[in-house]
């Protein structure tokens, strides 16, 4: 369906050019014929080269013609987002340990008697009092 539409669309405008160029005096419109096929043939020597360098075998390509893994700022990105990560990480990790260090602190420091804490149904009444 595109194709179609794609050929009416080139056929109207070949239309206007051809209109366009019914009055150009003859050396004009030869300059202009020759100058259209050395773009051709240089559009076609692009073609040809383009299809040689992406014919498989190749290196994975990230992000189209110019590939991001060359590049500088985005292994700086990648290492700044790891840095951040391992920091969150171990912010967690301290926080952690630290209302562990805050519990064990407030169990030591109470009045309770060591056996209060060895009995099983004291670890029950805890659970529930929370």
């Amino acid at each position: 369906m595109t194709d179609l539409r794609e050929e009416e669309f080139a056929k109207r405008v070949t239309q206007h050019l051809d209109a366009g160029t019914a009055d150009l005096r003859q050396g004009t419109a030869y300059r202009l014929q020759l100058a259209r096929q050395a773009a051709l043939a240089r559009l076609a020597e692009t073609e040809t080269a383009t299809a040689g360098d992406h014919g498989g075998g190749g290196l994975l390509r990230l992000g189209g013609p110019r590939s991001r893994v060359g590049d500088w700022r985005f292994w700086v990105s990648v290492g700044v987002l790891m840095a951040a990560l391992v920091s969150y990480y171990q912010w967690t990790e301290y926080q952690n340990l630290r209302e562990l260090e805050e519990m064990d602190a407030a169990l030591l420091a109470s009045d309770l008697p060591i056996e209060a804490y060895l009995d099983k149904g004291f670890h029950n009444w805890l659970k529930h009092s929370e």
